[in-house]
């Protein structure tokens, strides 16, 4: 069981990331009242949580910066830069000072540093007066806030006229168009419709339309003022209140009077049905009241605050075992299922169709539980490129999108470190300096834009600054001199600019604090490739530099389609599989190793995994080839069988078979062998690689 003391500070780093998050927005709008709040809070919490668990000088230190930060509450300080800055640096010292149980001599000449640079900011009062925090109310630190309009309902009829249709108008627009001013419900009905005297040129429609919007009535009447004129229009405010019963909601409307509900109310127990029956009433008119009911009724469910959800904190190894167990039970769910196939009982076939379901919702239920959206990154970042700006002398914007985006948490703390290397080279070697840009004819602050999003079953992250873009004649020239390439290569430029990911490589003519070593970018390459995914640089000089990773959802199990070459057995994971085909074992592969084959007239690379990973065994008449996409590029994989869909649970290979190309894993088969599971980027890039050495014999490379 965790100590007090370790989830203390485990939520405290959680406060902290909130503070400095908050202080990154105030940054650029300091009169956000939830974001000074915010920022509020998490001080007051660690301060009182650090001295329940003893760390009393840390509670000393963040009382003082409450107290500061209180001050921005009342309206009594306006945050500047200088400011922020403080508080970050503040923020950071409480982040050291969560390392120490009994801080350093050292640590608490820093602490009272800052207090004393809190104090000349704030007015001339007692800086430990105890302040009681009021609640911010409307009114305070009104600048750039907002008050939205209320929601309300409204009950709309529309009879289109009869030759609605003859004279060439279309309902359907006014109805997209109501729907765009909030949430709408729409019913038709045919009014004096009969088979017998039917016209198809004729309208007898009646809409009957519900509409929650904030945007007000004259909203509402703009959508008909083409067809006012010509249509019967009616539309009325409902305003209904929960208690309201329906025969309360039946006399407003002045449908029916209160006496004829009172005689009958106490015969029936449903006035809707009474007054049905007793003819007093249409019924598609207590239909409709019915109908408003329930409308208001649910969009006030849905205005109302959601039940906050409890959460649980689980150590990370309870997760990691958790997903182990998951996958041992995938597999010997998949040898029940053969063995059920094998024997033909009914009863052990049911019990493995219901053991398959079990463990797969188990799975995903196991990964969703590991899955935390990217943005929780996201913070970290903007406070980089803030330092580097001020170290720099830059004037960098950073842009984020798809935030949401979900990661496996194992991909997620591993994928910190490339993406920070990534960001710091951008900023030193990307974006240039503000008076560099004018002269180039841009903008003065530049743009690096980090943006996460799925992608062909992957997960897609790039990194794009509008900066220099890579000197690719420079990049060659050093390639040359350290002997990576030889004169007269062949290669294209995007090969040239994956040279920038070998150990030591780097064209920066000075070495600065943030870069230039020819450190970090081998590093990034190996970091990305040890979560198997893969990395591309696209770039143009003047114009910018993009930098796209493209990793898979989860490391632990996927779905694949197994294959089958003789007696050995692949696995293609089914995300980049697109389809089969048949084609014949006689077409040879030719001595480049190039073979191609056509679909649909377009023609397609393909690769015999007989001929690459040499299986020995008589090639079959017909064989099949699986077309696969990843990334940017289609190849084909022909080999002898498709077997079909599987689950599969990744295991690590051993060391002697980690650098085998084309393969990302192994897993077990319900016989108990092992399949190999293909990378099939990897596969692609080494095909390219060996064609490129065959055709040119002056190129090498190790991967």
């Amino acid at each position: 069981m965790s100590s007090p003391l370790h989830t203390f500070k485990e939520e405290a780093r959680e406060h902290l990331e909130n503070l400095e998050n908050a202080l990154l927005v105030l940054e650029d709008n300091p009169y956000d009242t939830e974001q000074i709040s915010l920022a509020f809070r998490a001080m007051h919490t660690i301060k009182g949580a650090g001295g329940m668990v003893g760390m009393d000088h840390l509670s000393y230190f963040t009382h003082h910066l409450e107290t500061f930060f209180e001050y921005v509450r009342s309206g009594d300080i306006t945050l500047t830069a200088e400011m922020i800055s403080l508080v970050l640096e503040s923020s950071d010292h409480i982040s050291a000072l969560l390392q120490e149980m009994n801080p350093s001599t050292e640590l608490k000449v820093i602490s009272e540093s800052l207090i004393k640079r809190c104090e000349k900011y704030t007015p001339k009062k007692d800086i430990n007066d105890t302040v009681t925090p009021m609640p911010l109310n409307d009114h305070d630190l009104s600048v750039g806030t907002s008050t939205e309009n209320e929601v309300e309902c409204w009950a709309i009829t529309l009879i289109p006229n009869q030759t609605t249709f003859k004279d060439g108008f279309d309902l359907i627009p006014l109805l997209k168009e109501l729907k765009s001013l909030g949430s709408c419900q729409i019913k038709t009905t045919l009014v004096g419709f009969e088979w017998t005297l039917y016209d198809p040129q004729l309208s007898y429609l009646h809409v009957d339309v519900l509409l929650a919007t904030s945007a007000g009535r004259n909203a509402i009447d703009d959508v008909f003022i083409f067809v006012q004129d010509d249509w019967n229009i009616q539309c009325q405010r409902v305003d209904i209140d929960e208690s309201d019963r329906l025969g309360d909601l039946l006399v407003d409307k002045g449908l029916v009077s209160s006496d004829a509900i009172d005689q009958l109310i106490e015969t029936q127990p449903k006035i809707g049905e009474v007054l049905t029956q007793s003819g007093l009433i249409d019924p598609s008119m207590v239909k409709k009241t019915l109908d408003e009911q329930a409308f208001v009724r649910g969009e006030r469910q849905l205005k109302a605050p959601p039940t906050e959800e409890q959460t649980i904190r689980i150590p990370v190894g309870k997760l990691d075992m958790l997903m182990n167990l998951v996958g041992e039970l995938v597999i010997a769910q998949v040898r029940l299922e053969q063995i059920a196939s094998e024997v033909l009982n009914d009863d052990l076939t049911s019990v493995a169709e219901e053991l398959s379901r079990l463990s797969t919702e188990l799975r995903d239920t196991a990964f969703d539980i590991r899955m935390l959206p990217i943005g929780t990154t996201f913070g970290r970042f903007k406070r980089l490129i803030r330092d580097l700006n001020r170290e720099l002398g830059k004037s960098v914007r950073l842009e984020t999108y798809g935030a949401e985006t979900e990661l496996d948490k194992m991909v997620l703390d591993k994928l910190g470190d490339p993406l920070v290397h990534l960001l710091r080279n951008s900023m030193d070697h990307g974006v240039e300096r503000p008076d560099v840009r004018e002269l180039a004819g841009k903008n003065t602050e530049g743009v690096i834009v980090l943006s996460a999003t799925h992608s062909e079953g992957q997960i897609l992250i790039t990194i794009r600054d509008d900066g220099a873009g890579l000197n690719t004649q420079k990049i060659e020239a050093k390639a040359i001199e350290r002997g990576l390439i030889k004169p007269g290569h062949g290669l294209n430029e995007e090969a040239l600019h994956q040279l920038i990911f070998e150990p030591g490589f780097s064209t920066a003519d000075s070495v600065s604090d943030v870069s230039g070593r020819g450190v970090g970018m081998d590093v990034v390459r190996t970091s990305i490739e040890s979560l198997r995914g893969r990395i591309r640089i696209q770039s143009q000089l003047g114009l910018g530099t993009q930098i796209s990773i493209y990793l898979p959802m989860t490391l632990a199990i996927i779905e694949g389609l197994m294959v089958r070459v003789s007696d050995q057995r692949y696995v293609i994971p089914l995300t980049v599989v697109e389809e089969c085909l048949e084609t014949l074992g006689s077409e040879m592969t030719q001595d480049d190793g190039a073979r191609l084959i056509e679909k649909r007239g377009e023609l397609i690379s393909c690769v015999r995994l007989r001929e690459f990973f040499s299986v020995e065994g008589e090639m079959p008449l017909i064989e099949q080839t699986v077309v696969t996409r990843s990334s940017h590029l289609r190849l084909g994989i022909t080999v002898d069988e498709v077997i079909g869909q599987h689950q599969t649970v990744i295991k690590s290979l051993g060391k002697l078979y980690q650098k085998t190309p084309g393969l990302m894993g192994a897993t077990i088969t319900g016989n108990g062998n092992v399949a190999m599971i293909l990378d099939v980027n990897e596969l692609a890039d080494e095909i390219a690689r060996n064609r490129s050495e065959l055709q040119t014999g002056r190129y090498h490379h190790d991967a």
